[in-house]
């Protein structure tokens, strides 16, 4: 496409980019002094525009909308228009962009300065659509977060504070609340839990009646489905709320529907922007709260944990097995393989039995671990990989909220350690491995290669003893290494 113009841009001096800027989906755009004078078609499409109405836009101007357009926008981070206005190079910066009838979208955005000596100097910036990426990334870290602070919480309550907090300080949100149904009080909710917006939800009565619970919490309890406001102002059955929502910056609201200790409840999320809570971020958000009822089940066993070891112990394993279905049985026969080392090796009884249901309890920890990341077939990214890697510290913050013995959260946190450093979370070395931990260590290598995963087939039972073999005195210990090669030797079968 051809730009009519005296001058020539500098982002069309070479004559065969104009048909690269033409059919390339990544937006490109030519700044002076913040305003826009050239720009290709791609990125026009991203701010759902037209070439038009975007040269001669002057970012510098509070007013960002297109006039001309149905659909105004503006840049999330004022900081990017400080970056176009100057002329440096700069590399990945996530730029957000907002729009008057669409969800937020992302962009990763790099500068490339048009040096003095050109006869015209400015910036070009290119524009990549990174929305789905963006969204991924805050929906982990907030999956991960949420997990872990339920997972270790002592009662639900702290579990749910700590729910409505993350949404807040994790997810980015503005405010987040948690509403009960209070039975034989003519539809009345309670507030239990508020993070954000302090102040908003001061004094007001909710209610889940037909004539009066027209608010989406209201309307979420009652009728037991997901209520969506993507613009405040814009809905009448708000209307006597517009003027408070507008004062503590709330746009846009979801409330969700959630069973917590077989009583109806919403989680409702506010955010300071319009159009935030579009189709993929709601079945992100109820999704994560369909694990919030999965933990807080949890939470309620750990409870139980002083009144029946045994039978807290079979539970907890079954919870972490519903969250890794692949790994089914896996703590089990960890548990009995652990058991007979520790048997070969003369360790007191009392002991063998403290070994035995500490590894029974190993990978506890993976009930904050997304189960999309404990099933996945392929090689995991570096922040998935952290997050299964954080199961062994989550397991031992679990264990160490219960009257169990200390060997369950040594074992739950060092079953991943090597002798030689290279294990984690900690990187111990050698002696600083308790023996309990090195017998689990080895009982959950030999166990996990033994049976089939997602990603690989399993090894036969001379290729896996072989595996600890050629990794005795190095990464695992030698004479454990040896009971575990006798235990098999004497008809011990991993089935």
């Amino acid at each position: 496409m051809t730009y009519s113009g005296e001058w020539s841009s500098p982002l069309r001096s070479l004559h065969y980019l104009d048909a690269f800027l033409t059919s390339t989906v990544v937006g490109f755009a030519y700044f002076e002094d913040g305003v826009v004078r050239d720009c290709n078609d791609a990125i026009a499409r991203l701010v759902h525009s037209t070439p038009e109405q975007l040269i001669g836009l002057d970012l510098n101007n509070d007013d960002l909308g297109v006039a001309t357009s149905s659909r105004p926008f503006y840049v999330e981070n004022p900081e990017t228009i400080a970056i176009l206005d100057a002329a440096t190079a700069h590399r990945d910066l996530i730029v957000g962009v907002n729009f008057a009838d669409a969800p937020r979208r992302w962009f990763s955005v790099d500068t490339f300065p048009v040096p003095e000596a050109a006869e015209r100097a400015g910036v070009i910036a290119s524009f990549y659509d990174v929305t789905r990426d963006v969204r991924r990334e805050r929906m982990l870290r907030l999956y991960y977060q949420v997990s872990s602070t339920i997972a270790v919480a002592r009662s639900v309550d702290e579990a749910l504070d700590g729910l409505v907090t993350n949404l807040c300080d994790v997810g980015g949100y503005r405010a987040a609340w948690i509403s009960f149904e209070i039975e034989d009080l003519g539809g009345r909710l309670e507030i239990a839990h508020r993070s954000g917006a302090v102040g908003y939800l001061d004094g007001l009565e909710l209610t889940s009646d037909a004539a009066t619970g027209r608010g989406p919490t209201g309307r979420a309890v009652r009728e037991q489905a997901v209520h969506v406001v993507q613009h405040v102002a814009r809905d009448e059955d708000l209307a006597p709320w517009h003027e408070r929502a507008r004062a503590y910056g709330i746009d846009s609201i979801v409330a969700l529907p959630i069973t917590i200790a077989n009583r109806r409840a919403v989680v409702s999320v506010a955010d300071h922007d319009i159009f935030v809570f579009d189709d993929e971020t709601v079945l992100e958000l109820r999704s994560l709260l369909a694990e919030v009822e999965l933990l807080i089940a949890h939470v309620q066993t750990v409870a139980d944990v002083r009144r029946s070891l045994a039978g807290t112990v079979a539970a907890m394993t079954r919870i972490t097995e519903i969250r890794d279905p692949y790994t089914a049985g896996h703590q089990l026969r960890v548990s009995l393989l652990s058991r007979r080392i520790a048997t070969w090796l003369g360790v007191q009884d009392e002991q063998v039995e403290v070994i035995t249901q500490s590894a029974a309890l190993h990978d506890l920890g993976k009930i904050a671990v997304p189960a999309e990341i404990l099933g996945r077939p392929g090689k995991l990214s570096p922040i998935e990989m952290e997050a299964v890697q954080m199961h062994c510290i989550v397991g031992a913050e679990v264990l160490e909220q219960s009257s169990l013995s200390s060997v369950f959260v040594d074992v739950a946190r060092h079953h991943h350690e090597r002798l030689d450093g290279s294990g984690y979370p900690d990187g111990l070395v050698g002696d600083e491995m308790s023996l309990p931990a090195r017998i689990v260590a080895v009982a959950d290598v030999f166990e996990a290669m033994t049976h089939h995963r997602p990603h690989r087939p399993g090894y036969s039972v001379d290729e896996a003893l072989a595996e600890l073999v050629s990794g005795a005195g190095t990464r695992y210990d030698a004479g454990v290494v040896e009971a575990c090669g006798a235990v098999l030797a004497a008809g011990y079968s991993p089935d």
